[in-house]
């Protein structure tokens, strides 16, 4: 941290330790949740960097910063919903496989 982030650095390596000695005690259920939700939202956030522009802003200042992740967010989720849709559209028309539903489409 530097001085511009409003905190100091003693600060930050003491909320660490605190971190780290939390994280100490955790039992291995607790352990398993963490490695499932990070796993999760490391993905989700790598997506929003490299494919949807996320790593770098924009525009300056902490409010269109919040304005470009919402939109990478809502553009995300979109997308999700989209595949999801496909997914079950396919689903309900008896084709069976989710996979891959645009090989039936056109023959060859």
């Amino acid at each position: 941290m530097d001085s511009r982030s409003g905190g100091s650095p003693r600060r930050a390596r003491a909320g660490a330790r605190a971190t780290r000695r939390r994280r100490a005690r955790w039992s291995d259920g607790e352990k398993r949740l963490y490695g499932r939700h990070r796993w999760r939202s490391e993905g989700f956030h790598g997506e929003a960097k490299t494919w949807h522009g996320l790593a770098r802003a924009v525009r300056r200042g902490i409010d269109d910063m919040r304005i470009q992740a919402f939109l990478t967010a809502a553009a995300i989720n979109l997308k999700r919903l989209a595949a999801a849709l496909v997914a079950l559209l396919w689903r309900l028309m008896g084709s069976g496989s989710a996979d891959a539903p645009l090989a039936d489409a056109h023959p060859a």
